[in-house]
Order: C-alpha cells, then sequence, then structure tokens
C-alpha cells in the first residue's frame, strides 16, 4: 500500500501547476493545428455534411486572433460569470456563520441511531459551503461520534467520505453546478454555438443520489469501517478529548428560524410568479422546460443566499450596516482569486481549441471510431466513469479536469447524440468517488491532521485503507444507480436525457 501511495504522490508531484498546465496545452494546441492544417487534414461533420478544415494558429490570421481575442476569450469564459454571481450570494450567507451553524445543528443534534446518515447527508449536501465542509464537519463529526461512546476516527472517516466522495452531489444547486455547466456549455458550443448547460441540467439525478449515497455510506461505516477500526485501532476506555460538544446560543437558534420563514416566503413568492400559465417565466408555450425561469436559477439562487445571508447576519449582529454586505462578499469573492487566475489559463486554451477547428476534427474522428467499434450505450458510459475516477486520483481539482476533459469528449460524444449534461453527470461520479483516496487532495492531509488527534501514530496507508471500501462502494453504487437511472428512462434534469434526440 505504501508503494502505491508514494507511486500516486511521485507521479502526481510531477504534474505542473493547473495553470501551467493549461499554458502548456495551448501552446500544444497551436503547434498541432499548425502540423494539421500544413497537412490539409479534414473531417465530414455528419450532422452537416459540412467539411471541416483545421485552421493553423500560426497563420496571419491566426496570429491576430490570439492576439485581439485573449481578453474576450476570459470575459465571455461561461463559467466566470456564473461563479462569481453564486458566490457573492452564498458567500455572504458562509461569512456570517450560517453555513456552519446548519451543520452543527444537523449532526450534532442527531438521534444516535440516525448519526452516520445524517452526518452522510449533511457532508454531501454541505458542498454548498465549498471548503467549509471539510474544515466544520470532520472534527465535528469525530467529536460527536466519541461523545456517545463511538470511535471517533468512524466519524471523520463518514464526513470525510461525505464531503469528497458525495462532493458532486446535492440537495441544492451549488457553485460545483454553475461552474460545470459553464464549461460543459463552452465545450458543446464547438459543435453547436447555441448550446447552453444549465446548472440545473443534473439535478433530478443527483439530488436523488444523496440518498442513495447516504445510504451506501451508513451500511459501510455502521457495518465494514468502524468495526475494522475497533479491531485495528481500539480506542482506549478512559481517552478523553478537550473538545466540548458545541451548542448553539438563543440568537443562533433566533437566526435559524428566522431564516426558515425567510425561506418560506421566498418559495412562495418565486412559485407565485412561476405558477401562472402566462407567467414571464414559462416559454411561449406556457411550459417550463425550457423557459426563463431554469434559465434565471442562479440570480434566483443570488438573491435567496443574500436574503438569508442578512436575515441571519443581522439577527448575530454580523451585519450592522449596509456596508458590511459588499465587504462580507467580497471576502468570498476573494476565496475564488486562484479560480479565476486559472480560468483565465483555461479559457484561451478552448478559445484555441475552438479557432483552430481541432475539437470539431477530434470530435468527428473520435465519434467515428466509437461507431465503428460498436463501443456505444452502457459499455461507454462505465469506461468513460471509470477513466474519470482514475484521472481524478491525480488532478483532484474538479474544475480543471473538467475542462481538460470536456472540450474533447463533450464534442465527441455529442456526435453520437449523447447529450451534454449527461456526458457531465457521467463525469460527475467519476470526479467525486476517488477524493478520498488521493494523496493529491488538499483535504488528504487535513483529513489525516483530524484523525491523529484521536491515534497519533496514524499513517497515510491507515487512511487509505479506511477510505477505500467507502470509495469503491460509492463509485460502484452510484455507477449503478445511474444505469438504473437509465434503464427506467427517467430524466436526469428538466428535459434532459442519455440522448439528445
Amino acid at each position: 500500500m505504501q508503494a502505491v501511495l508514494s507511486s500516486i504522490e511521485r507521479a502526481g508531484n510531477k504534474l505542473p501547476h493547473p495553470f501551467i498546465l493549461f499554458a502548456i496545452l495551448a501552446g500544444v494546441v497551436v503547434a498541432l493545428s499548425a502540423l494539421l492544417a500544413s497537412l490539409g487534414v479534414s473531417a465530414i461533420n455528419p450532422q452537416t455534411d459540412a467539411e471541416v478544415h483545421v485552421r493553423s494558429l500560426l497563420s496571419a490570421e491566426g496570429i491576430e486572433f490570439m492576439l485581439t481575442s485573449v481578453v474576450s476569450n476570459f470575459v465571455n469564459f461561461p463559467p466566470l460569470g456564473l461563479i462569481l454571481v453564486v458566490m457573492f450570494g452564498i458567500g455572504l450567507a458562509d461569512k456570517v456563520g450560517l453555513m456552519s451553524t446548519l451543520m452543527q445543528v444537523s449532526v450534532a443534534k442527531a438521534p444516535p441511531a440516525l448519526l452516520t446518515f445524517c452526518v452522510f447527508m449533511a457532508g454531501i449536501c454541505g458542498s454548498i459551503a465549498s471548503d467549509a465542509n471539510y474544515l466544520i464537519l470532520i472534527p465535528l463529526a469525530a467529536m460527536v461520534y466519541h461523545s456517545v461512546g463511538r470511535h471517533p476516527i468512524a466519524g471523520a472517516a463518514a464526513a470525510y467520505a461525505a464531503a469528497g466522495a458525495g462532493f458532486d452531489a446535492s440537495l441544492f444547486i451549488t457553485v460545483g453546478d454553475a461552474l460545470f455547466a459553464g464549461i460543459t456549455t463552452e465545450a458543446a458550443r464547438l459543435v453547436d454555438p447555441e448550446a447552453y448547460i444549465s446548472p440545473v441540467d443534473n439535478y433530478f439525478f443527483v439530488a436523488c443520489s444523496v440518498f442513495v449515497l447516504a445510504t451506501v455510506g451508513t451500511l459501510l461505516i455502521d457495518k465494514v469501517v468502524e468495526p475494522r477500526l475497533q479491531r485495528t485501532l481500539p480506542m482506549a476506555k478512559d481517552f478523553t478529548t478537550e473538545v466540548e460538544t458545541p451548542e448553539l446560543t438563543a440568537t443562533e437558534k433566533r437566526g435559524l428560524k428566522r431564516v426558515g420563514i425567510a425561506t418560506l416566503v421566498y418559495l412562495a413568492l418565486v412559485a407565485l410568479v412561476v405558477v401562472p400559465e402566462a407567467s414571464p417565466l414559462r416559454n411561449a408555450e406556457g411550459g417550463l422546460i425550457p423557459s426563463p425561469f431554469l434559465r434565471s436559477l442562479v440570480p434566483l439562487m443570488f438573491v435567496y443566499f443574500v436574503m438569508i445571508g442578512l436575515v441571519y447576519g443581522i439577527t448575530l449582529g454580523k451585519i450592522t450596516s449596509s456596508r458590511d454586505v459588499p465587504q462580507r462578499m467580497a471576502e468570498s469573492a476573494s476565496d475564488l482569486a486562484p479560480t479565476l487566475v486559472l480560468f483565465f489559463a483555461i479559457a484561451q486554451f478552448i478559445a484555441y481549441f475552438r479557432w483552430s477547428e481541432l475539437g470539431q476534427f477530434i470530435a468527428i474522428e473520435g465519434s467515428n471510431i466509437l461507431q465503428s467499434t460498436g463501443f456505444t450505450g452502457l459499455p461507454l458510459v462505465g469506461a468513460f466513469i471509470v477513466m474519470s475516477a482514475v484521472l481524478n486520483v491525480f488532478m483532484t481539482s474538479g474544475s480543471a479536469q473538467w475542462a481538460l476533459m470536456a472540450p474533447v469528449f463533450v464534442p465527441m460524444l455529442m456526435m453520437i447524440d449523447f447529450d451534454p449534461a449527461f456526458v457531465l453527470a457521467m463525469f460527475r461520479i467519476g470526479d467525486s468517488s476517488t477524493n478520498i483516496i488521493s494523496p493529491m487532495s488538499p483535504y488528504f492531509s487535513v483529513a489525516l491532521v483530524y484523525m491523529q488527534r484521536y491515534k497519533p501514530d496514524m499513517g497515510l496507508g491507515t487512511l487509505i485503507a479506511t477510505m477505500l471500501p467507502m470509495a469503491l462502494g460509492f463509485l460502484i453504487a452510484w455507477s449503478a444507480f445511474l444505469m438504473f437511472w437509465l434503464a427506467m428512462g427517467w430524466p436526469i434534469g428538466p428535459g434532459i436525457y442519455m440522448m439528445a434526440s
């Protein structure tokens, strides 16, 4: 096990920073476009019967494009605006302490018989709080487990598995939904310039996945992981920690009550606007799929999280003047600085890929290979999920991995009629499941440090052995659930199925 871990760590450490990686890939696209264009390479688009010629980025026209489009490539990158708007709203609610309080309520107050299930529900849905999910939930779950006489490392493992392996499933629309939808939209436009993938295009499937993953995780922790920990890492009977069970203050309880009331009022107002058939948020036929309502979910989310952030922050005295609101939003936006820098490189790479027609060429040739070999349908779905899971061990940044994969695989699979939103759904499974066994994950060491509070001599190998059953369990169960979903013929989101037609 240690040898495998060392190999993964060495291979991962050899990868450049994602920003440098995409800068290198942009250079590769420039060189490859020049080579293929000089060879007169082309392909026939089966959907339009148009001949697609690879264009050289080293031509006069290509050089002009690269020099004049740097800013527009970045500013018009679809995920940029989406993630900023969503983060302003969610960040305000997070900075006033609402997210951490909700986690405490959902875990610390859980009935003992439902403790593990509640940890998984809180951790999976807690992805809406991004990094805070790991930093708050792992030590909290360990402490609660210990307080009821259970193995604290099992609690920490449950929280880490929920936050990591279930990262892309949630009952709520998250920053990740907006980010992935934007990247998928940009990739799909390599084939269809009018393509649009909404942050809710996977919602039906990922929302139901929460309960499947929580159930699978509960069974694995209670029946496999914790009994093994009791044998291999038994806790001394007189073991104590200095961590105290957090208790909500009267003001915090009052804040949560007001948030609940505000949520009901907001939902009622949205329903009042959307339900009437003549609503401007419905389409011309009076339906909701597609409709302006689905395209308005990001601003509706923004308004909701700003509202509950204001309600909670004012109640607790963390927002005392109008100046506090933009200040809290700015604090949350500052957390996105590394992502924005990465977006700059990704935007240039995808723009070069699109302008040179390499995206269409690879999509056409790749889809032809898939069709000629008969490697389509469910075998292709399974292979894509496994490939995503393996790559995720070495590149744990979901946005960077999807930005690398989407321009190649989304157009390619669109050529054989896969809906781009379904391709994203497949990626979500692989992207989440193996997070918890990758030494390259920034939270791998965080989880280990929290667990070492209870067992100071616990090492990386023990952590991997503890988390491996859940990584494999989530990967297998989630993939099987997707296959079941497809067999039932259910939509994975509003009007979204496996096949576009």
